[in-house]
């Protein structure tokens, strides 16, 4: 069992590698079940607190820093019975493995940590040990979140064990910074005859760069598809949320829409290379979707917007760096009479 556990952590993809702050503390109360060989009395309780640091394009989504004290801690032997604190020093990783919800996903620790116990002791030292667990995550909000989490902790000497149920409550740190898009200004194409327009997309074939436009596409100055990159329309590594920040750049869309109403839309939604391909193929459907909302409640018909997902095909950049791998996660929006 502990080997499935350790393989699940180790193999897992990234789920929601990004978080909207750069630190998160987390206050914790545990209940600990002791193994009996140790003369611990079967229930104690912990409290503790933990420092945590968000990573960003690392297999790991966040390392932590953990302290527990458990105030109260009794060992029998021999029929006495001695009674002190056990203070516990830890660091472990994190990783996200899926989601069950928008808000609520399962996650997977591995660490090593020092435990200090109390020198009247007789069965139990003070020593190092390994842990591993899994737990449940409830994003409240942006900032704050509730975990329940399930882990193990076997020490280095004799392998014995220690089973912490744990609740805790984490609140972020320090905001990262919202990108700045640059808008991309929306070309409305007036509908004419012109009669040196072999392609008939209204642009003279002179002017036109794209001389053989399927009938039915709108057409940008050029006489190509017009298309509208919604860039970074707060699609952090892994995500399909759309912020606030952004609905103005999807409202452009609508308005173009509503003052065309014969037209339609096409949203396709693109991710950047990490990650399997058929993970990406369901993350960039789901990006499109989430850009369908918006502009449903902008006032644009459902039934003039059609959705599809292309994963990381078609990449407008690099996937080799961060910068690259941003612009790749984009949504671009085309449209048709």
């Amino acid at each position: 069992m502990k080997k499935i556990a350790l393989a699940l952590v180790a193999s897992t993809a990234l789920f929601a590698g990004e978080a909207a702050y750069n630190y998160e503390i987390t206050p914790t109360i545990s209940g600990v079940h002791a193994e009996g060989n140790l003369g611990i009395n079967n229930e104690n309780v912990s409290v503790g607190i933990r420092a945590a640091r968000n990573l960003e394009n690392f297999f790991l989504d966040q390392v932590e820093l953990g302290f527990d004290y458990a105030p109260s801690v009794k060992e029998t032997q021999n029929r006495e019975t001695r009674k002190g604190r056990v203070n516990r020093y830890y660091v472990n990783g994190v990783k996200n493995l899926f989601d069950i919800t928008d808000k609520v996903g399962v996650y997977g620790l591995i660490g090593v940590g020092y435990e200090d116990v109390p020198k009247a002791f007789v069965k139990n030292e003070d020593g190092g040990f390994g842990q591993y667990g899994a737990g449940v995550r409830y994003q409240i909000t942006d900032q704050f979140a509730l975990k329940a989490e399930v882990r193990d902790e076997i020490k280095f000497e004799h392998a014995d064990h220690n089973l912490f149920y744990t609740l805790g409550f984490a609140f972020g740190l320090d905001k990262k910074a919202t990108p700045v898009v640059a808008a991309t200004p929306v070309v409305v194409v007036e509908e004419t005859v012109v009669v040196l327009d072999d392609d008939n997309d209204g642009v003279l074939n002179d002017a036109d760069k794209c001389p053989n436009t399927p009938a039915g596409v709108v057409v940008d100055e050029t006489g190509c598809e017009k298309k509208i990159v919604l860039k970074d329309v707060n699609f952090a590594f892994d995500s399909y949320k759309v912020s606030e920040n952004y609905v103005q750049r999807i409202k452009e869309v609508a308005d173009f829409m509503k003052v065309n109403p014969a037209y339609s839309v096409i949203l396709s939604g693109y991710t950047d290379s990490v990650g399997s391909e058929a993970y990406n193929l369901k993350l960039s459907q789901k990006r499109a979707n989430a850009v369908k909302e918006v502009l449903v409640k902008d006032g644009v018909e459902s039934e003039k917007i059609t959705t599809v997902g292309y994963g990381e095909a078609n990449p407008v950049a690099t996937n080799k760096t961060k910068e690259g791998r941003a612009e790749n996660r984009r949504v671009e929006a085309t449209f048709k009479k």
